[in-house]
């Protein structure tokens, strides 16, 4: 059985080495972080800042992975997501690909138009029609906005920029109820740095441990599909410790005691 537990992250081209969105080097690879948290699945985020990272050299640590989504690289949406559908046809863990921060209006998909995902969607699957289009969106986005999109992505991916503590006892519910309502299935991310109000901080642990139980409940109610953790490149700094190993210790306990049939 796939564990639906995600990690979301990058393979560097050495170790240590930097990698996008992490302010110094890391020790921690993308399929180090997912053999820590026991997380069956990833998103390889390579892909996103460069298609030519969809290749044999990089993609072998991705091997013990059930599930693989690839970014697609921004600009280049729907040449990315043809060439993910090629690649998948000999890396059969390729499950789908995704794009980040989908019409946000600070992404470079901002004015994305129907016609334009519509492109996308059916390039992804030129070659593979069973993968999956994946959407990132955020709670400040009003969710309606995707209707007109709908027969063109596949699952809604997620993210709440900024916890809080009134956000989360007394919204997120309510939003993942209407997001529901839109007939996709939804995987909801948790951000391991704070990247919304502090860049050098990791998110402060009462909001991970006010966050992780409301997820728990929409996962385990059918409301909620799958879970992400971002990102690898964060686990092995000294001042993430706390976060990292609350979560493998709260995503084993999840998983570990939640019987399924």
């Amino acid at each position: 059985m796939n564990n639906k537990l995600w990690v979301w992250g990058y393979v560097p081209d050495k170790v240590p080495g930097m990698m996008p969105f992490v302010n110094q080097e890391t020790w921690c690879s993308l399929e180090t972080a997912g053999s820590y948290l026991r997380a069956d699945n990833a998103v390889y985020m390579n892909s996103t800042s460069d298609m030519n990272s969809l290749n044999d050299t990089l993609f072998a640590c991705m091997k013990d992975f059930k599930q693989v989504v690839c970014g697609l690289q921004h600009g280049k949406y729907a040449e990315t997501a043809k060439a993910v559908s090629r690649f998948s046809l000999t890396h059969p863990n390729v499950t789908g690909a995704i794009i980040d921060d989908f019409r946000d209006s600070v992404g470079p998909s901002a004015n994305m138009s129907v016609a334009e995902l519509k492109k996308v969607y059916e390039a992804l699957k030129s070659e593979n029609p069973a993968l999956k289009l994946y959407l990132v969106r955020y709670s400040r986005q009003d969710q309606k906005e995707l209707i007109p999109y709908l027969d063109y992505f596949d699952v809604i991916n997620f993210w709440v920029w900024v916890s809080t503590d009134h956000y989360w006892r007394s919204l997120y519910h309510y939003d993942i109820e209407e997001i529901h309502k839109l007939g996709k299935p939804v995987m909801q991310g948790t951000f391991m740095h704070n990247y919304g109000e502090d860049w050098d901080q990791p998110i402060p642990m009462d909001m991970l441990r006010l966050q992780c139980p409301k997820i728990a409940d929409e996962i385990r109610t059918g409301m909620v599909d799958d879970w992400i953790i971002l990102q690898n490149g964060w686990f092995c700094r000294e001042n993430h410790r706390e976060q990292v190993q609350w979560l493998k210790n709260y995503l084993e306990w999840f998983c570990g005691t939640w019987t399924r049939r």
